[in-house]
């Protein structure tokens, strides 16, 4: 079954790959990313068993067709399939180019019953959808712990099933959201408004009303936690870091980080070491 996913085929792009320990540990942690890939190209793709990994995969180029117990669709760019494992399927392109984005996962079973997701559904992938997976990448090609590696995987399905099933989020919530998949672009007030449709001013006001701070405030906490985290799991040096995080200037980014943690990003570093060896 996963042999299938792992033939060489040079349009096809593995961007993680589960390693022979990590399997392992799959029996006692949540949530295991196994593969993360594009395919470009996308040949026809049957199994009849199904796959013994769930799996998402989305269109971002052309179109596909879809089939799994009787139910044939087709899928344009923007547009998902997911399968729990064991689930028997097929898809192909419908003629023309067709290329498409995956992430297969082991274990994830109480989250995915959580959502009261049955055997299959097809969904409209979220803008956030590319951007929040070439994260999840990232991270599991840099860190080297399973059990943080299954958290970001587990993080990573939990937003992606909120956004499908889940009440629709308020103006607010939706800022908070683009922030955290852009902070490391140079977000201005304007920028963030004319995402959210609306002026500055009726920004900073909607957004204090409903979070009691201000969207500036909301970005810098979230550039502070993910350059901790970078900090903790990557060796990216603090100028990579920085840049990372929407500072460009290194010793502006170090100012900021002194600020909100009373340490400079080195000592963090060096301290979350020897806590943590």
């Amino acid at each position: 079954a996963l042999g299938d996913l792992y033939i060489i085929v040079i349009n096809i792009r593995i961007l993680h790959m589960l390693s022979e320990d990590f399997k392992q540990s799959k029996d006692s942690l949540p949530f295991i990313p196994v593969t993360i890939g594009v395919s470009e190209k996308q040949g026809r793709t049957d199994r009849p068993n199904g796959f013994d990994v769930h799996q998402f995969l989305w269109v971002i180029g052309g179109e596909g067709i879809f089939t799994t117990e009787g139910n044939t669709v087709k899928l344009t760019q923007g547009h998902g399939f997911f399968s729990r494992k064991n689930v028997p399927h097929c898809y192909q392109s419908s003629g023309g180019a067709f290329d498409t984005m995956w992430v297969t996962f082991q274990n994830g079973e109480y989250l995915l019953d959580y959502y009261h997701i049955g055997d299959f559904f097809f969904f409209d992938a979220p803008d956030f959808l590319t951007a929040s997976t070439e994260h999840l990448m990232e991270m599991c090609n840099r860190s080297s712990s399973r059990a943080i590696l299954s958290a970001h995987g587990y993080a990573w399905a939990a937003e992606l099933l909120d956004a499908l099933f889940q009440k629709p989020l308020s103006g607010s919530e939706k800022v908070t959201l683009f922030l955290q998949h852009n902070y490391g672009k140079p977000l201005t007030l304007s920028t963030i408004a004319e995402h959210a449709g609306m002026d500055r001013f009726s920004l900073c006001r909607s957004y204090a009303k409903d979070t009691g701070g201000t969207v500036i405030q909301a970005l810098k906490k979230i550039r502070m936690q993910k350059a901790k985290d970078f900090l903790r799991y990557s060796s990216y040096s603090v100028e990579q870091i920085g840049r990372i995080c929407g500072y460009e200037s290194p010793s502006y980014f170090i100012k900021i980080f002194r600020e909100d943690t009373d340490c400079t990003p080195l000592q963090y570093r060096l301290n979350r070491w020897q806590h943590n060896p």
